[in-house]
């Protein structure tokens, strides 16, 4: 089936409070449907409790619905369920990652990646007077060619980007896998913006670590994942220590739980957990297949529209899930905000990826990023918009 995004509209209470709402920031984050806001309602109205503590029926019953929110997401990217840890975001995932993985040599990162993918790795570079290389982009792509020159004997680490947030294109994921695994390096997946459109196997992937955020994917905000071979993430010490994630605490021993509660110290969000697993169940009801093919057409569409129009210029070509462009005749900030006046809401901005701008000479970018519940109609508004601004600064 083609998804019916008219239809869909129905179940986010957002475009019932906003009619006129064209909300085309979905990079940023994701509206929510009421499947989901009900669920966490439900969690807190019936089941609230905290988990794995108390012996009581509702305690028990909270601590189910943690466990069964851990399964869906894990089977919703191909993960074991000892394999997910459950954290804030993608930006907290990528921490501990580059807290806790005892590795040897350098960090290769690439210029798109967004700042939450490269700090934490350039502190633990600094931290550890370790070489960064990065990799370059190539029509809104990591260039494998380059990738193939940088990535060598002395890496230790990789991390990219699934899909670029700057750009909507997918990187060349199993090929920089591939050059990883011929030199023995630790290979780091930024899924935040590739989980919440498309199929997403960390099997077939291959990759040892995949971070995704919920807030990206129909989910509640501050609720996201970590995956993890469990192997490493056995092997790795825990990124924060307190209750819940110990066997034991002695004055002169402490021993941890086991992957995943050892990443998961104090109260987790239960809740947000159960938000999550309901907006999995949303996305896999409509099937990813379509949910890509939805958005990619969208993209297309808005591409097409924005590359007609005289002195605006989109950044790559053939995007998948979302376009970047810019205009001679007006800063993004601006354009942002006669598109607001027209209740259109876009990102303008550098997007979180400032040493991209520096190489592409530019201060930012408009950045239009299609969903599910989107529609061809919006795309047509946004296009004429565009034209407006033009009008108003011309």
């Amino acid at each position: 089936m083609s998804l019916k995004p008219s239809e869909l509209k129905k179940d986010f209470p957002v475009f019932k409070e906003h009619p006129d709402l064209v909300y085309l920031d979905n990079a940023a984050t994701a509206q929510k449907p009421l499947q989901v806001i009900n669920a966490v309602e439900k969690f807190y109205r019936e089941q609230n409790s905290n988990i794995g503590r108390g012996l009581y029926d509702l305690a028990e019953e909270a601590t189910l619905k943690y466990r069964e929110a851990r399964k869906t997401v894990s089977e919703f990217v191909n993960a074991n369920t000892d394999e997910i840890v459950f954290v804030r975001n993608s930006t907290e995932a990528l921490n501990l990652v580059a807290d806790s993985l005892e590795f040897e040599g350098d960090i290769v990162l690439s210029e798109m990646a967004h700042h939450s993918e490269q700090l934490p790795f350039r502190r633990r570079a600094e931290r550890d007077h370790r070489e960064i290389s990065y990799l370059p982009t190539e029509n809104g792509k990591i260039s494998v060619e380059k990738a193939e020159q940088i990535i060598g004997p002395e890496t230790g680490l990789v991390s990219l980007s699934h899909v670029s947030n700057v750009f909507g294109k997918e990187n060349p994921v199993r090929d920089i896998v591939e050059l990883a695994r011929q030199n023995d390096a630790y290979i780091v997946l930024d899924g935040a913006q590739s989980v919440p459109s498309q199929e997403v196997d960390v099997k077939q992937l291959d990759v040892d670590f995949m971070v995704f955020s919920g807030h990206k994917m129909l989910g509640p905000t501050g609720i996201g994942a970590l995956y993890g071979r469990k192997q490493l993430l056995e092997d790795m010490n825990p990124y924060q220590v307190g209750g819940g994630m110990i066997r034991s605490v002695r004055k002169e021993e402490v021993r941890w739980e086991e992957p995943p509660k050892k990443f998961e110290a104090g109260t987790p969000n239960i809740a947000g957990a159960v938000g999550l697993a309901e907006a999995v169940n949303y996305l896999t009801d409509l099937g990813m297949e379509e949910v890509e093919t939805h958005e990619d057409e969208l993209a297309q569409k808005i591409e097409n529209g924005l590359n007609s129009l005289e002195g605006v210029e989109t950044v790559t070509e053939n995007s998948k899930s979302l376009v970047s462009f810019t205009a001679s005749f007006a800063h993004p900030h601006d354009i942002a905000e006669v598109l607001n006046q027209e209740n259109i809401a876009v990102r303008a901005g550098s997007h979180c990826a400032q040493p991209q701008m520096e190489e592409l000479d530019i201060s930012g970018t408009v950045r239009v990023s299609p969903y599910i519940y989107n529609t061809e109609e919006d795309v047509e508004k946004l296009i004429e918009s565009v034209k407006k601004v033009k009008e108003v600064f011309s």
